[in-house]
């Protein structure tokens, strides 16, 4: 193509190209690592993120003297601190608040924005007034921090010593408190429930109904950044165990549940999954380690690139013009200019357009046909045209879908000549990823998505890898069935 312009002037017609889109949680998109750094021979669970570092409960014994137990003589959780290091994984911890309570279970916690507030479960009896066979049932209690303490303690107002309310998150915003409690009207053992912040009150527990709880049980609620929202349950359809589910809110309806895939969940208990607000990366509990809880953490292996290459559309329409035709045309009379493409298409005229099928190299000639016999006078020019497509990952899907629409993304026509690709790595832009040649995506709620596509190479005789990106955005209008 290049040694045709010194001959011929090709001006390339724009076309458009098609789009690209999908999502979903493919097995080998996460690794999952154990924190050995804060693991005991007891139970450690239900993580949460702070500025520098994660909270957490654990019923570890800490005092070779002392030990504190319920009435049935088992050990009772408090809340622990473990502050990140250098590398930015938790390191030893340390006991967190240990005002909150005496004898008795603390936590789980949330905690505001701003660190002002603490949100944690606790049973309502404190110390060993209870007879045995009276339940000390779970309650929500809220806290104020005050330099280094924490004060104020205040039992949220719709606790009920006749049932329990437990697992409180707050939203980043401060507007919604998620909790889960098994009082009467509920759909099953333990459902999630959710009451709004209005003008300082909180609104009566709403239960998010039968899309989101189960006749099992629901717990360990999280509000992602991206509107997700995560919990644990042990309804049919996931792993084992508890797995770990979400739904998103749309149309003002909760959607219908998905298990997260390998390697988060397992045949083990897995719960209290807590992501960075914004990222794919995080922290869980699970008993998959020797059927004891342990804190895990998990990252996305599709980093989403800050800068990627805008998908280009490849074009097979070009303009011909012979400049020395165009010098001769008024020279001559009887006769007229007429182009043979190399592709068996032929168009008259000085200058013609035309429009390949696909890359291939074409024999492209200019001749001068001889308007009585038809005849071929003269060949003005005779060049060889080789079309190809344009170096990059290809994304192949439509450029528009409704929500809840399942789309096919596929990346079968990407073009990078002497690569030997390893994987296809999918960011959708929604905090899903997903790896495969071919994949299918239903975004839940509307609005505009930058789909990334990373292609990544097998590696060279010297160990290296080569990896490059290409985005498209895709627009999910609203579902008005």
């Amino acid at each position: 193509m290049r040694r045709v312009f010194k001959h011929i002037t090709i001006v390339l017609l724009v076309i458009t190209g098609c789009s690209a889109i999908l999502s979903g949680q493919a097995k080998g998109t996460f690794e999952v690592m154990h924190i050995s750094r804060i693991s005991s021979s007891s139970g450690d669970m239900a993580p949460v993120i702070m500025n520098d570092g994660i909270l957490f409960c654990s019923n570890r014994k800490t005092n070779p003297f002392l030990t504190k137990k319920n009435l049935e003589g088992i050990r009772l959780y408090e809340l622990y601190f473990a502050p990140f290091n250098d590398e930015g994984t938790p390191d030893s911890p340390v006991r967190y608040a240990p005002n909150l309570g005496r004898d008795a279970n603390i936590g789980p916690a949330s905690v505001s924005t701003d660190g002002s507030t603490l949100y944690f479960t606790r049973n309502y009896s404190e110390g060993r007034k209870l007879d045995k066979r009276q339940p000390n049932r779970l309650g929500i209690f809220t806290a104020r921090k005050s330099g280094s303490q924490w004060t104020d303690i205040t039992p949220f107002e719709y606790n009920n010593p006749e049932y329990n309310l437990s697992y409180p998150f707050l939203s980043s915003d401060g507007r919604y408190l998620f909790f889960c409690s098994d009082m009467p009207g509920g759909q099953g053992r333990y459902d999630i429930y959710m009451c709004e912040n209005i003008d300082g009150r909180w609104s009566q527990p709403e239960n998010l109904g039968p899309e989101v709880n189960s006749s099992a049980a629901e717990i360990h609620p999280f509000l992602h950044s991206s509107g997700r929202l995560y919990f644990a349950s042990d309804r049919p359809g996931g792993m084992g165990g508890l797995d770990i589910w979400y739904s998103n809110l749309a149309y003002g309806s909760w959607t219908k549940p998905v298990a997260l895939g390998e390697p988060v969940n397992s045949e083990a208990d897995d719960f209290a999954f807590y992501a960075a607000q914004g990222g794919l990366q995080g922290f869980f509990s699970s008993n998959r380690r020797n059927f004891n809880d342990d804190i895990y953490s998990f990252a996305s292996t599709i980093i989403r690139w800050s800068s990627c290459d805008t998908l280009q559309a490849n074009s097979y329409c070009f303009e011909f013009i012979e400049e020395n035709a165009l010098r001769q045309d008024t020279l001559k009379t009887g006769y007229r200019w007429e182009w043979n493409f190399g592709d068996g298409a032929r168009a008259a005229g000085i200058t013609a357009e035309h429009c390949y099928s696909g890359p291939g190299i074409y024999d492209v000639s200019l001749d001068m046909v001889n308007l009585v016999t038809g005849g071929i006078e003269k060949r003005q020019a005779s060049y060889e045209l080789e079309i190809t497509d344009i170096v990059q990952p290809v994304i192949t899907c439509p450029d528009t879908v409704s929500a809840g629409e399942t789309l096919i993304l596929n990346a079968g026509a990407t073009y990078l000549p002497g690569w030997k690709i390893d994987r296809y790595y999918w960011n959708f832009g929604d905090e899903t990823v997903a790896t495969g040649l071919e994949v299918s995506k239903v975004f839940e709620l509307p609005g505009r998505y930058n789909i990334q596509l990373i292609v990544s190479s097998e590696p060279d005789a010297g160990g290296v890898v080569r990896e490059v990106c290409v985005c498209r955005d895709i627009e999910v209008s609203a579902n008005t069935n």
